[in-house]
């Protein structure tokens, strides 16, 4: 009888207990409070007499937006834990129709409103689960967003000038702040958009990027705050470039001649995005010796990326056309009467040489420096090794001086060289100011016998940690080129070499001018694999087109019966030799990023450079070259030298669509000849035909952002690249 009694009191109290957002007894303290602060703040609590355990659950209503997300916070007060066990309308953790909430009270709303729209969140405590806490929670529909303007469609010029207004309206939410976005069609967009595909501000004010995206077109998403998932979106095509997009600080060298013989110029600028060239410096090499100038300038930018750059140097050319291949790199050629140039600048990355300097040379480098010495073509190729701290410690070189060749080890202060043979050079160095501009002194010696070899002393604008622009110094033997960063913590053997790669080269030949484009297949183990490898020639306008790798003799120990063979030293300098029906190639080269290289002829009679870059692992086809491109060529027509710069559409599917190309012909200027033509499918190993007008040329595709191409029409020379631009 005792036991029945003590069991009916349990349950009593049990029932007294139990409070939610309707309390069973009047023993059992259940209180809704209310207080407007900044925001409203509703709590529900509930409070057990016996256990003193109360749950007080906050907001205690609340309406949330479907898809959206709510806060809920609990206090559990009077036991010895506060651990809390969540449900919606009495479903543990709820579910995808009601709702679902985590262990820390975070509420996920459905994506449809449930019926009824009420539904109830309660925190109840583990300690004593008779004691809860409820909220009431409202769903409500999704707002409304539109964009109010700009009206469809838009299209605008790329560059930061360039800014569209957009509005946008939130209809059925809480707040009605917008959150802007930019992506590509399909993406996820990208909360304030970046440098690809333009910015937009939290007032909806939208800045196009420098450079057209490839991706055509972008969109433009307003989002409802209180709503992530409530948006609406606007797509923006960019049509093409404006002054604007040549904006910030530039690196440049180019090299030409006029009147007065060759020239070679490195040097920087800034743009201003308005068409002004400020803080110009040049470093120029003539005949007359070296000189430092000072000066300023103007430039324009047309739709197609073509544009036109004043210098106000005084010297000759200083008018130039350009073409952007994007907001960071322009092809540059010499456009007036007085002569020929060519060149291109790159932005630099100002952070690289500000604050410490001489860090702006860290690393190995390979060098590809060309020009003349006196009548003769001159190709300076090889690499040094800088320590950050103005010293080069190590590297080597190769130079053709018209078909004459040596080698040297650049003399730093970690070269070693036995027996020595006094008296040696001194070590080789670099300075660099804060402005990027530096001097690096190369001084040499003989490998075999230790003794002092040739100086070099070159002027150089720092680009970035990968490169810097440059131009010799010495009166004589003239030179222009560039610097790139080999890839670090590398040593080099066969293997570094596998795959399919494509070359380019210009020089001079015992007949004249020559100009080659071609590819290869190399195995990783020294060899050119058999039946691959093939070539384009010019050589003073009379081209030897689509010639095959000849097969090794037999008897050759290394490669027999492959397509030619190379070897790889510890330092990335290799040699490779293969031939054709024509004639044999001998090249050295030294490898720079990985799948890239300078190289260089070593033939008799051939002073040639130029350089070697992995093509694309995936099949070619038409579609390889597709879109904006930027032309640049340089060579002859006829006794003349000629130089172009332009852009080009293709479409895919072999055609070329449309183009404009500005060309320089001994001082004979075209601006804007309009072209069209063809091309053909590649072939496996990347070659297909190009026609520009009556021009033809072999392209060989490296991937569909790069082609080199070399000029097949009889009488006409030509060598350069299509660079994809958008």
């Amino acid at each position: 009888m005792n036991r029945l009694l003590l069991l009916v009191s349990l349950a009593a109290l049990f029932a007294l207990a139990s409070c939610g957002s309707t309390a069973t007894s009047t023993a059992v303290t259940c209180t809704t409070n209310t207080t407007t602060n900044s925001t409203s703040t509703s709590t529900s609590t509930c409070t057990d007499p016996v256990t003193n355990i109360s749950v007080t659950i906050s907001p205690s209503t609340v309406s949330v937006n479907v898809v959206t997300a709510q806060q809920f916070l609990v206090s559990i007060t009077g036991g010895t834990n506060s651990v809390t066990i969540w449900k919606v309308n009495n479903i543990t953790g709820g579910n995808s129709t009601l709702g679902v909430i985590d262990s820390n009270g975070l509420y996920h709303a459905p994506v449809t409103v449930p019926s009824p729209a009420t539904v109830n969140v309660t925190a109840t405590s583990f300690e004593d689960q008779l004691v809860s806490a409820t909220s009431a929670v409202t769903i409500t529909p999704a707002p409304v967003v539109a964009i109010t303007s700009p009206s469809a469609p838009v299209t605008v010029s790329s560059g930061s000038a360039n800014t569209i207004n957009f509005s946008a309206t939130e209809t059925g939410g809480s707040g009605n702040v917008i959150l802007w976005s930019v992506g590509f069609a399909g993406g996820i967009p990208i909360p304030g958009g970046n440098s690809t595909v333009g910015t937009i501000n939290a007032s909806g004010v939208y800045s196009p990027p420098p450079t057209p995206p490839v991706s055509q077109p972008v969109v433009v998403t307003a989002s409802a705050q209180d709503s992530p998932t409530s948006t609406a979106s606007l797509a923006v095509t960019i049509t093409g470039y404006s002054t604007s997009s040549l904006q910030g600080q530039f690196a440049f060298s180019m090299m030409g001649s006029n009147a007065s013989g060759h020239f070679f110029r490195a040097g920087s600028f800034r743009a201003d995005g308005a068409g002004n060239l400020n803080s110009v410096q040049e470093d120029v090499n003539t005949a007359a010796g070296a000189t430092t100038i000072s000066t300023t300038g103007a430039y324009t930018v047309g739709v197609d990326g073509r544009g036109t750059m004043q210098f106000n140097d005084g010297l000759t050319p200083a008018s130039f056309d350009f073409v952007l291949v994007n907001s960071a790199q322009l092809q540059i050629i010499g456009f007036d009467a007085t002569g020929t140039a060519t060149g291109q600048a790159n932005a630099q990355i100002a952070s690289t040489f500000q604050g410490t300097p001489l860090s702006a040379l860290n690393g190995t480098y390979v060098f590809d420096f060309a020009g003349v010495d006196g009548s003769n073509a001159l190709s300076q190729i090889g690499e040094f090794t800088a320590d950050g701290a103005g010293n080069i410690k190590t590297g080597s070189m190769d130079i053709n001086d018209g078909g004459t060749l040596s080698s040297f080890e650049i003399f730093g202060n970690e070269t070693t060289c036995t027996p020595a043979a006094p008296p040696l050079p001194p070590l080789s160095s670099y300075t660099v100011a804060s402005n990027g501009r530096g001097t690096l002194t190369l001084n040499t010696i003989n490998a075999a016998t230790c003794a002092a070899g040739p100086s070099f002393a070159l002027t150089f604008y720092v680009v970035s940690r990968g490169g810097a622009k440059f131009v010799g110094t010495d009166p004589v033997k003239q030179v222009a080129g560039f610097t790139s960063q080999q890839a670090p913590n590398v040593t080099f053997n066969a293997t570094a070499l596998s795959g399919n790669y494509a070359f380019l080269l210009a020089g001079s030949a015992p007949g004249g001018p020559v100009a080659t484009a071609g590819s290869f297949s190399a195995n990783g183990a020294g060899c050119f694999t058999a039946n691959t490898g093939v070539l384009d020639e010019n050589i003073n306008g009379t081209a030897t087109p689509d010639l095959a790798f000849s097969a090794l003799p037999s008897s050759d120990p290394a490669c027999p019966n492959d397509a030619g063979k190379y070897t790889v030293a510890s330092n990335g300098r290799g040699t490779m030799t293969f031939l054709t029906s024509s004639r044999t190639y001998n090249l050295v080269f030294y490898l720079g990023a990985l799948g890239s290289a300078v190289i260089q002829e070593t033939d008799a009679g051939f002073t040639s450079d130029g350089n070697f870059a992995q093509q694309q692992s995936v099949a070619f086809t038409l579609a390889s070259i597709q879109g904006n491109y930027a032309i640049e060529t340089s060579g002859t027509l006829g006794s003349s030298l000629q130089v172009s710069t332009g852009q080009i559409g293709a479409n895919g599917a072999g055609v070329v669509t449309s183009g404009n190309i500005d060309i320089n012909t001994a001082g004979t200027l075209v601006s804007g000849q309009a072209v069209t033509g063809s091309y053909s499918a590649p072939a496996t190993n990347g070659r297909a035909t190009l026609t520009l007008n009556s021009m033809n040329y072999a392209a060989y595709v490296l991937s569909p952002t790069q082609v080199y191409i070399v000029g097949i029409q009889p009488g006409q020379l030509a060598a350069g690249a299509l660079l994809l631009q958008f």
